[in-house]
Formats: C-alpha cells, structure tokens, sequence
C-alpha cells in the first residue's frame, strides 16, 4: 500500500498565487495588462496523513512529470492607476499504476488564486485575496471486484503578500514577490518566496525566469476523517509574459 499512497502524493504539487511575472511601470489611467502562461519543475518534502496513518512526501520533478497527463498553468493581471486585480489559475492530472496491489491511481490537483494589488510606489505594491486549493483523488483497484476509492479536498487561504520590482526601463528586469497567508482560516500558515528575472523579448512579449519556494501547513478533522498536508515545494518557472 506505500507504493498507492506515494504515487497517489504525487498530485499535491500545490502551486501558489504570485503577481504577474513583469517589471512595475508607472501608474497610468488606461489599463495595462499582463498574460503570463507558465511552467514549473516542482518538487515536493513533507508529510500527509488521513486518519491516523501518515506518509513521507519525497517527490523530484522527474518524478511529478513522469505521472502528468494534462496540465494548464498561467496568470492574468490588469492595473489601472494604483489599483489592480489578478489571478493565478493551475490544474493538474497525474496517473499513475500501482503493482501491489494492482491498481491505477488518478489524482487531481487545482489552485485558483484571486487576488488585488495596491501600488505602494513605482516599485512596490500590496497583493491581498485568497488561494482556493482542491486536491482530488481517485484510486481503481483492478480485479474482479473493481473497488474505486475517491477523495477529495478542498480549503481557501486568504493571502497578503508583497511585490518588488525593478522599474520599466532596459531590456532586463527583476521581481521578488513574497507572501503569507492562512492564518488558521484554511491552512494553520503557507508562506511563499518568489524572485524572478526577466528578458524583454519585443515591446509586448518578455521571458521570466525564477524559482519558487511555497509552503503549506493544513489540517483538518479529528480521528478518521482527519487530514494534513504539510508540504513545502519548491522548484525553478519559466513562462513568457505578454503586455497589452
């Protein structure tokens, strides 16, 4: 049975809410907005339990990659003024099989981050919302008998963070954005760490790179229907991002 739960662990690479992948600009009274689809090699250590059996999450990229089916990954963002608003929008199906016992092992995982932005300076501003987490699970033992086991999860963190950026100018750009959030209302506490450089490609078309650490510490139930996560993952990003 480790070998089902470990590879049925494999769909919580949870991915956080960061502002848009650009360089701050000035304030302007027309809308500025930012497309940013992306991809991230995560890896994933910590510990999940339901009820009162716990496993070790111990997963490469390799490992999470080896498993995608379909994966969808990217961040919109408008500003106008000081203000603005975004989100951060990510699935994620793995499959995987299981020799002992035999079994096929279909998990899902989603992130749908909503948040606002306040421009504090021509190079900060103040991001505030909440991340909606739902992870999905979904195991088929093969035989005669055909047992299918699902789960599935789901909590909202409200999150604050702060974005710091270069200023517009050059074709080379950088971003630090940094967040935390739950605070007991979803997860006990997730924290994230998130810098970025970028390279303007055109006047509307720039690639970010970066890495990303993101931490989540949840819990939930008591007895057979508890449950915890408390993974940190961890892992480069890459994406183009486009300005309009």
């Amino acid at each position: 049975m480790k070998r089902v739960a470990i590879s049925g662990l494999l769909f919580l690479a949870a991915l956080g809410a960061p502002a848009a992948a650009a360089a701050q600009t000035a304030a302007t009274d027309r809308w500025d907005v930012t497309v940013a689809p992306y991809l991230m090699g995560a890896a994933m250590s910590g510990t999940t339990g339901i009820a009162n059996r716990e496993a070790t999450i111990d997963a490469s990229a390799h490992d999470i990659f080896s498993h995608l089916q379909f994966g969808a990954m990217g961040v919109f963002v408008a500003r106008k003024g000081n203000w603005g608003f975004g989100g951060d929008f990510i699935w994620m199906a793995l499959g995987a099989v299981s020799e002992n016992p035999p079994a096929n092992v279909d998990p899902n995982q989603g992130a749908f981050a909503f948040y606002a932005l306040r421009r504090l300076s021509p190079n900060a501003e103040l991001t505030f919302g909440a991340r909606w987490d739902v992870l999905q699970g979904k195991i088929t033992f093969k035989g005669p008998a055909g047992t299918v086991l699902e789960q599935t999860k789901q909590w909202v963190d409200p999150i604050v963070g702060l974005n710091l950026a270069t200023s517009g100018a050059g074709r080379v750009h950088a971003r630090l954005y940094s967040e935390i959030g739950g605070f007991g209302a979803g997860s006990k506490l997730t924290w994230q760490i998130f810098p970025t450089v970028g390279f303007d490609l055109g006047k509307v078309v720039a690639f970010d790179v970066g890495y990303r650490w993101l931490d989540l510490d949840y819990e939930s139930g008591e007895g057979v229907s508890a449950f915890k996560y408390d993974v940190l993952t961890q892992g480069p990003v890459a994406g183009f991002v486009f300005r309009f």
